[in-house]
């Protein structure tokens, strides 16, 4: 994976998302999942125009259920946009290229 699109884990969540002074999505997926399988190259191709300013994660959720309990991960794909170790945007199941920008410079605005 690229610099700016990283993998995480229930193990490195809190210093590599909930800790970031950046903003961070996080892309809850699983391999078998055909819908995130159309998600995450839409998110990969996304994070290069974002370099510097977003982190772009991915945390396969198979075998993740405390961190997918603790932040009520019903369905996937689902993208959570962190702040300052919050959540401050939420988006379930499948969300195109033009949408994911206007989401992701809304949440680069919002302080």
């Amino acid at each position: 994976m690229a610099d700016n699109y990283i993998e995480v884990t229930s193990q490195d969540f809190t210093e590599k998302v909930l800790q970031a002074s950046e903003l961070v999505v996080v892309l809850f997926a699983t391999e078998q999942s055909s819908a995130c399988k159309i998600q995450e190259p839409e998110l990969q191709a996304i994070s290069k125009d974002y370099s510097g300013r977003i982190i772009f994660s991915r945390l396969d959720i198979t075998g993740q259920e405390e961190v997918t309990a603790q932040w009520k991960i019903e369905g996937i794909p689902t993208l959570l946009f962190f702040k300052g170790g919050h959540v401050i945007h939420r988006i379930s199941g499948i969300v195109m290229r033009d949408k994911l920008r206007r989401q992701l410079d809304g949440a680069l605005l919002a302080d």
